[in-house]
């Protein structure tokens, strides 16, 4: 390649450099594209394996597709207004994938599609054509750039690595800075911008006049289009606080993604999910199994809203409470609008929870250990496995409960069956509450697991609800006494737990995903 050429279509000198930036903004873009694609789906299909894969695939898909046509396109004589107009059309549909999401899951969820249909769906809608455009480039560019057959290697190569950079850049950019600083509708519409002024800038020669007034047509489009669609946008969440209501109060709700993770009340015994309640008859009972002989210890994995370290810290205020919530944005947000004290009594650890286990949590040991890291888009799969479980056993007291809450269907779910035959291997003993929902109707449930190394006697459960009825849980409460003291007989856990397609969980193979791809298609 040359230091300068000079096109067959126009006049305008066109260097090294130049062309290579616009490889390099193809490129960067493409990537930066390919990022935000997650984080717009994560709020309606979830940030599973299954959407990553359909994002990937589309995007792999659209350049293959591009760089195939682009190089058809460029062997029919393409000229620099082609690769000028393609920028602009990128740049449109850069723009366009952004406001796809909302009829994109209007469509998904009006299909009633399965989770691998719809999450391909809604990336092919959103994101092939955006990705097939920007792929279109670099085949033109390398035509209009070849000096010479026998220059062919060093051109194409110099092309393809200088893309090939600009992808891994747009890679780190986004996950590092971009996504958790800007937010993903500014990220977006400043891609659209860039690609825009780069069409600008393909098109012809600029002046400085022209280049300061197409940088203030960037800067004014950043300014009317760059707010955020979420109160924080950190790196694993879009976080929004929204009022709310209901029966037992007004307070907010914390949205994670789409997904309301808490309710969250002035008074911190309001309970508003049953499994809460549920929550709060366990951590009764292992109080009253201490017998006073020392302060009740909590460890809470995911801290959402903060509800039940706040339910504890109400009821039992000389109890140590740990949290381990991975994203420090939801911390601070608790902090900042609802009412978590960041110098009171409860501690949180911002990290993965394995990596709080691997370090040793502490070195404490927890007589109730809550798990509410998992909801009906996404689990954690390493927070499921047989590993993970014998972490949490080392953990914990001989009087120790560990507590957790899924979603399965209620009549064929393979997830329960999964998650009771791993437990199973590490806790002797494994209880389960269907959170008042009988086993005989079908669809999707919130089940209670209670897995420790002794038999949770029914008679003292009871009297554990009684106890937290009348003086720990505020009323009203949906899940009545009878229900909340209602656990599964022996035989009723044997049954789920060998329902057809259990699997054993572990870190070499746990296919969560799977398990919980049928309940896509029955969200209420």
């Amino acid at each position: 390649m040359t230091d300068q050429r000079k096109t067959t279509n126009t006049t305008v000198i066109r260097s090294t450099a130049e062309v290579l930036s616009y490889v390099f903004a193809a490129g960067f873009c493409l990537m930066v594209i390919e990022l935000v694609a997650g984080r717009i789906m994560a709020p309606y299909l979830g940030s599973s394996l299954y959407t990553w894969t359909s994002v990937i695939g589309v995007v792999l898909l659209g350049m293959a597709v591009g760089n195939y046509t682009g190089g058809v396109i460029a062997e029919r004589g393409a000229a620099w207004r082609a690769v000028s107009l393609i920028f602009a059309a990128s740049a449109l549909a850069a723009a366009i994938s952004y406001y796809t999401y909302v009829p994109a899951s209007e469509l998904v969820y009006g299909l009633g599609l399965p989770v691998v249909p719809a999450t391909f769906m809604f990336a092919f809608f959103g994101f092939f054509p955006v990705s097939f455009l920007l792929s279109l480039i670099t085949p033109i560019i390398i035509t209009l750039t070849l000096p010479s057959v026998e220059k062919a290697g060093t051109t194409v190569g110099r092309v393809y690595a200088v893309s090939s950079l600009a992808s891994i850049l747009g890679t780190f950019v986004s996950g590092y800075i971009l996504i958790p600083f800007l937010g993903v509708k500014t990220i977006v519409l400043s891609v659209a911008a860039v690609l825009l002024l780069v069409s600008i800038v393909t098109s012809r020669g600029l002046t400085t006049r022209r280049l300061s007034v197409q940088a203030t047509v960037v800067l004014l489009w950043l300014g009317l289009f760059g707010s955020r669609f979420c109160d924080v946008e950190s790196a694993y969440y879009c976080i929004n606080v929204e009022p709310s209501s209901s029966e037992r109060g007004t307070g907010y709700r914390l949205v994670l993604d789409r997904l309301t993770h808490s309710f969250v009340f002035s008074d911190p015994t309001i309970l508003e999910y049953d499994y809460e309640t549920v929550y709060g008859v366990a951590v009764e009972y292992v109080h009253g199994r201490l017998d006073s002989r020392r302060s009740l210890r909590t460890l809470s994995i995911g801290g959402g809203g903060y509800t039940m370290p706040k339910f504890v810290l109400e009821n039992y205020p000389d109890s140590l409470i740990d949290v381990v919530e991975i994203d420090p944005e939801v911390t601070e947000i608790n902090e900042r609008r609802l009412g978590l004290d960041p110098r009171g009594r409860v501690r949180t650890f911002n990290e993965d929870a394995r990596v709080f286990f691997a370090r040793g949590a502490e070195g404490e040991r927890y007589d109730i250990v809550f798990g509410d890291a998992f909801d009906d888009y996404s689990i954690p799969y390493h927070l499921t496995t047989l590993e993970f479980a014998q972490a949490i056993h080392d953990r914990l007291t001989p009087d120790g409960v560990y507590a957790l809450n899924m979603i399965d269907d209620t009549s064929d779910g393979r997830l329960l069956a999964s998650f009771l035959k791993t437990l199973s291997e590490v806790f002797p003993r494994i209880e389960v509450s269907s959170v008042g929902r009988s086993l005989t109707s079908a669809g999707r449930n919130t089940f209670v697991i209670l897995a420790s190394d002794y038999l949770i006697d029914a008679a003292d459960w009871r009297q554990a609800a009684v106890s937290a009825y009348s003086s720990r849980i505020a009323k009203p409460q949906s899940l009545t006494l009878d229900q909340a003291s209602e656990l599964l007989s022996r035989q009723q856990i044997n049954e789920l737990a060998n329902r057809h397609g259990g699997v054993r969980l572990t870190d070499n193979y746990a296919p969560v995903d799977n398990l919980i791809a049928p309940l896509f298609s029955r969200r209420r």
